[in-house]
């Protein structure tokens, strides 16, 4: 967007405050939706909230509205406002000072049970209701039928843990004994739970602090102005973005490789996409119904699918927070796996949600080319484990990821190696895992030839080794998407696809084993579990890659001489 015209959006816009102090309080919002997630990485307990950083947090208004959040996993931006109004209409104004809210149900705001969400309500000197703060962490285990409770093979919510509906955590600052007595019967490793939930705590009450010294520096009046202002000048920077694309309707189709249940049977995901005047509509209509296994999708992540593909292509400068989707409208049908009823399972919606976001920036590449890249691998391997800490000797559940690669550009290659849309985790690293879980890293590498080909490359996928350096046999559990060679990444304008995702056990003498996309496993003494992450898919035509940019690529084993020859035309002297 040029100067010009944020100009006049500043000038025509109907300001309680001014746009000076809305940008100021903006910053510091979103600096202590930061300070909370850094505050919840250093005190949490476990390698998936402290090392793959799967969480966020976000400052909300007393109304529920989203202020501000920490950036860091999409698939959760959407969770807190529904999940806090779902507190909000169940507790109304019986929210006093020392409360503290907690929920998980993915039927009343939330995403999947793993995903805690607590909010703390801050309040001012005189007992007014300022707004919220809160955090939505994914904890390694949360009960359930498994071990890491996820899995897509569930064929009922009621396989997938501890369902905690909108409840008071702490009321006035006394904490509901009956709630911890609840998490600690019914987990695998409470100790664990309750490290994680003491950093949420932690964390939310800082943020809280912080909100309300804000509210002590500009007034409550004022303070809550600069929020309106925020969100509605927020709507309008996105509206006039949106005018700027062509109206029309934009469509895209994919497929899971299956439900997890009934292998081999493809699963569709259909969106249209309509941008008219100021607006954007996604229509899932032609989704396919809800599926009878793990990895349906509650309308809450949905949502975060949606807003996180909309910013894919909106410039970059405007906030997230609540009004900057208003002008975006989600039709998800209920029923569908889109939008299941109770009690249809959701654990397992982060394979699901990964494929959505590439069907729908698939279909936004029309929409805003110059923001728009080949598909990226979203196979998202994973591997679930019941292992314990060679550190303190007690039990523990394991959840590691790995990365595959980025789609190519007009401009440049794929990234390797990351974390495909809705994820963004980090990767655990070899120290984490061998001081944290009985296991040991014996390979984790870039796979050459794994990207697509073309004139600009696609990024690499990981290839993730793991032994088992127990005595004993070990619980584990892959979940792999993407394996099936139709559904691979595509490439634009003349790029090539990925390789496929996949997994295989190695036994002791080196031979290998390949393992169904989503498989239960037991680990023997020094076997090996080997996830291998797809490519992202390339832009272009190979025979048009520099030939320089080849020979780079073959010094840093990505690509191998017989692609260099066979699919870039490039010939190598001996």
């Amino acid at each position: 967007m040029t100067l010009i015209s944020e100009r006049s959006i500043i000038t025509a816009y109907p300001w309680k405050t001014d746009a000076i102090t809305t940008e100021v309080v903006r910053h510091a919002l979103e600096t202590i939706a930061d300070e909370m997630g850094t505050s919840l990485k250093r005190t949490a307990l476990s390698v998936v909230i402290k090392d793959m950083r799967d969480y966020t947090c976000a400052v909300l208004h007393k109304d529920g509205s989203l202020l501000a959040a920490a950036l860091t996993i999409p698939n959760l931006l959407a969770s807190m406002e529904p999940a806090l109004r779902a507190c909000l209409e169940k507790w109304g104004s019986n929210i006093n000072p020392g409360d503290v809210l907690i929920t998980n149900h993915p039927y009343k705001g939330s995403a999947h049970s793993n995903d805690l969400q607590v909010f703390v309500p801050a309040f001012d000197d005189d007992g007014v209701l300022l707004g919220f703060t809160g955090s939505i962490a994914h904890h390694a285990d949360w009960g359930g039928t498994v071990p890491g409770t996820v899995q897509s093979a569930a064929l009922s919510v009621f396989e997938e843990g501890v369902l905690l509906p909108a409840l008071k955590l702490e009321s006035g600052g006394v904490p509901n004994d009956t709630i911890y007595e609840i998490i600690e019967a019914n987990t695998r490793y409470p100790a664990q739970n309750f490290g994680d939930l003491r950093g949420q705590l932690a964390s939310a009450r800082t943020g809280a602090q912080r909100f309300a010294d804000l509210f002590r520096k500009y007034g409550n009046q004022r303070m809550w102005d600069v929020c309106d202002d925020l969100l509605g000048y927020t709507e309008q920077r996105t509206r006039r973005a949106i005018e700027r694309f062509a109206d029309g309707v934009y469509e895209a189709v994919g497929y899971l490789d299956d439900n997890g249940v009934e292998r081999g049977v493809p699963v569709r995901i259909g969106v249209r996409v309509t941008v008219a005047g100021d607006t954007m509509t996604f229509d899932f209509e032609g989704t396919d119904l809800q599926m009878r296994s793990g990895m349906n999708v509650p309308y809450a992540s949905t949502l975060s699918v949606v807003h996180y593909a909309a910013h894919c292509i909106l410039p970059d400068d405007i906030p997230f927070n609540a009004g900057a989707n208003v002008p975006l409208t989600v039709k998800a049908p209920v029923g569908s796996l889109v939008n299941p009823t109770m009690p249809s399972a959701v654990g397992a919606r982060h394979i699901t949600t990964e494929r959505m976001a590439s069907v729908v920036t698939r279909a936004l590449v029309r929409v805003a080319p110059e923001r728009s890249s080949a598909e990226w691998s979203v196979g998202w391997p994973c591997l679930f484990a019941e292992s314990w800490s060679p550190k303190t000797g007690e039990g523990v559940a394991v959840l590691l990821n790995v990365a595959g690669g980025a789609g190519a550009k007009d401009c440049g290659d794929g990234a390797d190696g990351l974390d495909a849309h809705m994820s963004n985790c980090a990767l655990v690293s070899a120290e984490a895992v061998e001081s944290g879980y009985m296991l040991r890293v014996e390979q984790f590498s870039l796979i050459r030839d794994s990207g697509g080909h073309g004139e600009f490359r696609g990024g690499l996928g990981i290839r993730a080794d793991y032994r088992n350096i127990s005595p004993s046999v070990m619980y584990a559990r892959t979940e792999v998407e993407q394996s099936v060679e139709e559904f691979l990444p595509i490439g634009l304008a003349g790029g090539q696809s990925g390789i496929a995702t996949t997994s295989a056990l190695i036994d002791a003498k080196g031979v290998k084993t390949p393992l169904p996309p989503k498989e239960t496993t037991f680990l023997k003494p020094d076997e090996i579990i080997s996830l291998r992450a797809g490519g992202g898919a390339g832009y272009g035509d190979p025979k048009n890659r520099d030939r320089d940019l080849v020979l780079a690529d073959i010094a840093l084993s990505k690509v191998s001489r017989e692609a260099a020859l066979d699919v870039y035309g490039v010939e190598l002297s001996q």
